[in-house]
C-alpha cells in the first residue's frame, strides 16, 4: 500500500529547518524561531504518522525499518564523528550525554558539554514513534477507536504542561521539563488527532486561517511569552495550520512547494544534525557566522548523499525487502 506524496509537505519541512537555522545563525530580536522551528518538525511529524499507523495501516514492522532505515544511519555516524571530534579538540568526553544521545534519552537527561544538546528533539521523535505504533496496534486489534486513543494520548500531554506550567519556574518549563516527552509530545499527538478528524473535509478559507494561525504562532514565540502558553498556543494553532494544508489554496500550496524549500525539506534530518556544533562555534567566537552556517551545509550535504541516502535505500531496497511501498 502507498501513501500519495504531497510537496508541499516537504517545503513545511524546509520552513522548519529554515527557521531552526535562523534561531541558532542569525537570531531575530525577541524571537525564538528555534524552538519555533522544532515545532514545526513535531506537527509535521503528527500528520505524517496519522497516515502511516491509522489511515494507511502501515504494517508495523515496515514502519519500524523505515524509521532505522531514515534516521539510525546517520544519526550513529554524527555522534561517533562529535565524539572524535571533542576528543582530538582536548574536549571532555562526557559518556552520560553520549549514552543519552544512542539511546534516545537526551530530552531526560541534562548536559550541554558536547554539541548534542538538539537530540532532545529527535528522543521526542522516537518515542512519540513508539507510543503512537502501541495505540495503533490497539486500534487495529478493535481495542480502542483511533481517535478516542489518540485523543486521550493528546489530553494526557496537555494535562502534564498545565500542571509543570503551574508547578516550576518559567526557565525550568522552558529547558527542561519541556522538552520532556509528555509535554512535548503534546504537538505530535494533537497534530495526530486533528489530521484523523478532519480526515477528508475541506475546510473553507483555509489559505487565510493557515496564515493567521502561523502568524499567531510566530507571535506566541516572542521571548517574553510564558513558557507554558507558548507550548501550549504554538503546538496548538501550527498543528492545526498543517492539517489545513489539504485544504488550501493551489497557490499556497504551489508556494510550499518551490525547489528551494523542497530541497531543504529533503536535506532537513542530515542539516538538524550538523548545524548544532557549527553554531556552537559561532557563538563561542570560533568562526563567523556565515562561516559556520556555510560549513554547517557542506557537512550536510554530504552526510545526506555519503550517508544518509545511500544507507536508506540499501536498507530498504536490500536488508529489508519491504513488501509494501510507503513514504514517510
Amino acid at each position: 500500500m502507498t501513501t500519495k506524496h504531497f510537496d508541499y509537505l516537504d517545503g513545511w519541512r524546509g520552513v522548519a529547518i529554515s527557521f531552526v537555522l535562523i534561531g541558532h545563525f542569525f537570531p531575530v530580536p525577541g524571537f525564538d524561531f528555534g524552538p519555533l522551528g522544532v515545532v514545526f518538525f513535531f506537527v509535521l511529524s503528527g500528520l505524517l504518522m496519522a497516515r502511516l499507523l491509522f489511515i494507511t495501516e502501515t504494517p508495523l514492522p515496515t514502519f519500524y525499518r523505515r524509521r532505522i532505515s531514515r534516521i539510525l544511519p546517520a544519526y550513529l555516524a554524527f555522534i561517533a564523528l562529535v565524539t572524535l571530534a571533542t576528543a582530538a579538540g582536548g574536549g571532555e568526553i562526557k559518556l552520560d550525554e553520549v549514552l543519552a544521545s544512542v539511546f534516545f534519552l537526551k530530552n531526560y537527561v541534562s548536559g550541554q558539554e558536547m554539541p548534542l544538546g538538539h537530540i532532545w528533539s529527535l528522543s521526542v521523535e522516537e518515542h512519540s514513534y513508539i507510543i503512537l505504533s502501541l495505540v495503533a496496534l490497539a486500534a487495529r486489534r478493535k481495542r480502542v477507536r483511533p481517535l478516542f486513543g489518540v485523543g486521550l494520548l493528546t489530553l494526557l500531554c496537555a494535562a502534564c504542561a498545565v500542571a509543570y506550567a503551574l508547578s516550576v519556574s518559567n526557565h525550568a518549563m522552558r529547558f527542561k521539563y519541556g522538552l520532556h516527552t509528555e509535554v512535548a509530545g503534546l504537538g505530535i499527538a494533537l497534530s495526530v488527532f486533528l489530521h484523523l478528524a478532519l480526515r477528508g473535509r475541506r475546510i473553507p478559507h483555509a489559505t487565510l486561517a493557515i496564515s493567521v494561525l502561523i502568524a499567531i504562532g510566530i507571535a506566541l514565540y516572542w521571548w517574553k511569552t510564558p513558557a507554558g502558553i507558548q507550548i501550549l498556543g504554538g503546538v496548538t494553532v501550527l498543528a492545526l495550520a498543517v492539517n489545513l494544508l489539504p485544504s488550501a489554496s493551489a497557490g499556497l500550496q504551489r508556494i510550499l512547494s518551490v525547489r528551494a524549500l523542497r530541497l531543504l525539506g529533503l536535506w532537513s534530518f542530515s542539516i538538524y544534525l550538523w548545524q548544532q556544533p557549527f553554531y556552537l562555534w559561532a557563538s563561542h567566537g570560533v568562526m563567523p557566522k556565515w562561516v559556520a552556517l556555510l560549513a554547517a551545509l557542506g557537512c550536510s550535504l554530504v552526510s545526506y548523499y555519503m550517508l544518509e541516502k545511500p544507507a536508506r535505500d540499501y536498507l530498504n531496497q536490500v536488508r529489508f525487502k519491504p513488501r509494501y511501498s510507503v513514504q514517510g
